[in-house]
């Protein structure tokens, strides 16, 4: 096991403000959803951590699919996990559209817009070395503009805010890409809805 985390110099200068502001949901074309309220946080080896792809993607490259950065922790899964299974209003919803409940209550604690993603696969993945991240609270996602090249019908030119609840956070792990291999061991995948 590494004694510093293996993406140690994302969270030092000159690295140190194209990582917060990645977390932070800026890009070349500005903001659009990231995170507020970031901190810096060392993950705990041993712990399992969750991420929800798309599906598509993830069936045409798992392995890139995987290895983005935004994770979150097993209290925050499990939070989502137990909303999504005790709301009927969201299973009902998930169901007219053909989704995991699942799927759906993902979107909506994170403010993931279709054009991100369907949340449609879930990774667990056991950290095995350090790394270190970013936690904070989601941000509001807005979604292109219909007809846009990157529109999603099922959108509707809606914005996506997440759901107010002070006890989800979200993990953005720069520059994991270059370390998952190292880094983490995959105990599960699969679709949304054998979760």
């Amino acid at each position: 096991m590494s004694p510093d985390p293996l993406n140690r110099n994302c969270f030092f200068p000159p690295k140190l403000a194209a990582s917060e502001q990645a977390a932070r949901g800026f890009s070349p074309q500005g903001q659009n959803g990231g995170m507020s309220h970031i901190q810096r946080v060392h993950l705990s080896v041993g712990q399992n951590y969750y991420r929800f792809c798309d599906s598509a993607r993830f069936a045409a490259d798992p392995l890139r699919a995987t290895t983005g950065g935004w994770w979150a922790d097993h209290e925050v899964f499990t939070k989502v996990r137990t909303v999504a299974a005790a709301s009927a209003t969201m299973a009902r919803y998930a169901r007219s559209i053909g989704e995991a409940t699942l799927s759906y209550a993902a979107k909506l604690h994170f403010a993931i817009p279709y054009e991100w993603g369907d949340c449609g696969v879930v990774v667990i993945a056991r950290l095995t070395d350090r790394l270190d991240a970013f936690r904070g609270r989601g941000l509001t996602a807005y979604v292109a503009s219909a007809g846009a090249a990157n529109a999603d019908a099922r959108d509707g030119a809606a914005k996506y805010t997440p759901i107010q609840d002070p006890t989800i956070s979200q993990l953005f792990i720069p520059e994991l890409h270059l370390y998952f291999g190292r880094a983490f061991s995959i105990v599960r995948q699969g679709p949304a809805s054998s979760f």
